[in-house]
């Protein structure tokens, strides 16, 4: 009785503990989610427990990851992170920077430690791709993230890597025998226009397209004139720099698209109803329509194109991130067939696809970011 008496002398502290111990009550009867619409990700699930994961520190750090993913009204705390941040006047949040006129961008300070390991694994394993296809019409390009086009949007102070320089140092060492395309001037030709979305880290379909015309010229094709497509609009798209951060007053982002006609598509071996899933425009993450998401193989014939009796149809390979989905589709109008590769979910051998494939041109086409960061990419060699 004595301590209840000494704790009621200090509201504060009793109502802190209340509010814990209620809390920790209310956490405990939730049910654990398995994906974050929110955040466009699928959230931990409960460890097991064994005592050589415990003695290891695997199951306390996957434990620890457990509690985070799956504390009761995650997005709400989010929020309301966000918006004290702001009336701080803070610049960035959850390692996302607020940039100029809505746009936000992912801090890439420095470029070492495990990155630099990363990144240069994945630089070596491009260049031998290159090198053990001399003879197949390979083009390498690189794709620059926003800020590497728009610095200028970004806050003041924040000091990013080189992308431009670095680029142009994985280029000078690509063989004689492949092609580069170099992106950056025509982005920042366009830079005025809206060719990066604010706040999901992919370019636009403009953005796109100006990277599509630019290498079928370079390729000796014609593109598609942009006048000759119908442009579609979808609104209220915020992407997954919003995800990360959930600014209070992010502007929301446009997605357009172009129904191209085609053919006949395949994802995986399994027959699909086009190459956009149009469920996708109706929830969060919209940009998973182009291309019905990220898939391990995926063919579209063209639908604008006519394979004369006895001729064989051409073809291109596209060796991609989630860059290229709003990409391919234009190559619909120069080739019979667009066959589109992606290592993270490719489960048979690329080199014996190429072998089998009878391609007249393959793109190995990343942005730089993913170029830093994936671990896949030694499945080139395969």
């Amino acid at each position: 009785m004595k301590q209840v008496k000494q704790l009621l002398r200090y509201p504060v502290v009793l109502v802190f503990f209340l509010f814990l111990f209620g809390y920790t009550l209310f956490d405990l009867t939730q049910t654990d989610r398995e994906y974050s619409e929110f955040e466009n990700k699928y959230l931990a699930q409960k460890p097991p427990f064994t005592m050589k994961a415990f003695l290891n520190n695997e199951w306390t750090q996957d434990y620890e990851e457990y509690i985070n993913d799956q504390f009761v009204l995650r997005d709400d705390w989010i929020t309301l992170k966000s918006i004290c941040e702001s009336m701080l006047l803070k610049i960035e949040n959850n390692g996302i920077a607020y940039g100029e006129d809505g746009y936000m961008f992912e801090k890439f300070t420095t470029l070492s430690g495990n990155q630099r390991t990363q990144y240069d694994r994945n630089l070596g394993y491009a260049m031998a791709f290159l090198n053990n296809h001399q003879n197949d019409n390979v083009t390498f390009a690189i794709i620059p993230n926003a800020y590497a086009i728009m610095p200028e949007k970004l806050p003041a102070g924040l000091e990013q890597i080189g992308q431009l320089a670095l680029i142009q140092e994985a280029y000078a060492q690509a063989p004689e025998s492949a092609g580069v395309v170099d992106f950056s001037g025509t982005l920042t030709e366009h830079k005025d226009e809206y060719i990066y979305y604010r706040t999901d880290h992919h370019w636009t379909t403009l953005g796109a397209y100006y990277a599509y015309a630019q290498l079928m010229q370079q390729l000796g094709q014609e593109p598609v004139a942009l006048s000759e497509l119908g442009g579609k609009t979808v609104e209220n798209f915020y992407g997954t720099y919003f995800s990360k951060v959930k600014k209070f007053d992010a502007q929301a982002d446009t997605i357009t698209y172009y129904e191209i006609p085609d053919a006949g598509v395949t994802i995986d071996g399994k027959e699909q109803d086009g190459y956009y899933d149009f469920s996708k425009f109706e929830v969060r993450d919209k940009y998973a329509a182009f291309l019905r998401g990220n898939n391990g193989y995926t063919v579209i014939k063209s639908g604008v194109r006519t394979v004369e009796e006895g001729q064989e149809p051409s073809r291109i390979l596209v060796i991609k991130d989630s860059y290229a989905n709003s990409f391919a589709p234009f190559l619909l109008y120069n080739y019979d067939e667009v066959h589109i590769v992606d290592l993270r979910y490719l489960a048979g051998s690329l080199s014996q696809l190429i072998s089998e494939g009878g391609f007249d041109e393959i793109l190995l086409m990343y942005n730089f970011s993913n170029l830093v960061t994936d671990t896949n990419l030694y499945k080139l060699g395969y």
